[in-house]
């Protein structure tokens, strides 16, 4: 039992570590490799995209015209204690062709000899992985919702059959009742017929012993 527990407690580990964590990476962007913090998500690029619209809409940020494949949100404040606003250019990807259902999220991270403080900026490095950081558990919670209304939709489709089912057995019950009545009504007509059968060879008996007379 106690190695049952350590070895879950490791497979967690391993999937928080794997997935929960933001690091330090690069991304390409207009032909070149640039700083940006990378986080590795459980999900598929189209439910990561989904999330972030989600998240950044309901925080009253709305998504522009997508740049050089980056998603764009403009003039945001992803930093509470920072007075300054940022533009944010998200990266979806698919990690590998195997692993279609895990999602590399690049957040870019503009140099900062080339930041412009006062106006619209990057984050930095250290902001942009706490940023990401922030956003894998939006993520996880929408995907939560996605898998509950999935399932949900499942129970529905499972009960809505076994209403069904339900109703073609009450619909057979009534086609049984009148079949088993026919059958009975079928077994007391073929009791008089036999009777009926008797009677005639009976008579059928007397006229030919007549006959012989």
């Amino acid at each position: 039992m106690m190695k049952k527990t350590i070895l879950f407690f490791s497979i967690t580990l391993v999937s928080v570590f794997s997935y929960g964590q933001a690091r330090q990476g690069v991304v390409e962007y207009q032909n070149k490799l640039h700083s940006a913090a990378v986080i590795e998500l459980p999900y598929s690029p189209s439910v990561v995209d989904a999330a972030m619209n989600d998240y950044l809409s309901r925080k009253g940020k709305s998504r522009t015209k997508e740049v050089k494949g980056f998603a764009t949100f403009r003039n945001t404040r992803p930093v509470q204690t920072d007075s300054v606003n940022a533009d944010l250019y998200f990266k979806t990807e698919r990690k590998s062709k195997k692993e279609k259902e895990v999602t590399v999220l690049s957040l870019l991270v503009m140099p900062t000899d080339e930041q412009t403080p006062g106006n619209l900026h990057y984050l930095n490095m250290d902001d942009s992985k706490n940023y990401l950081n922030d956003l894998a558990y939006e993520i996880d919670a929408y995907n939560l919702e996605l898998t509950i209304k999935d399932q949900n939709d499942v129970v529905m489709r499972a009960e809505a059959k076994y209403k069904t089912l339900l109703n073609d057995g009450d619909e057979l019950e009534v086609k049984r009742t009148a079949i088993d009545k026919k059958i009975m009504d079928n077994k007391i007509e073929q009791q008089q017929q036999l009777k009926e059968i008797a009677n005639q060879k009976q008579r059928l008996s007397q006229w030919a012993a007549e006959r012989k007379l």
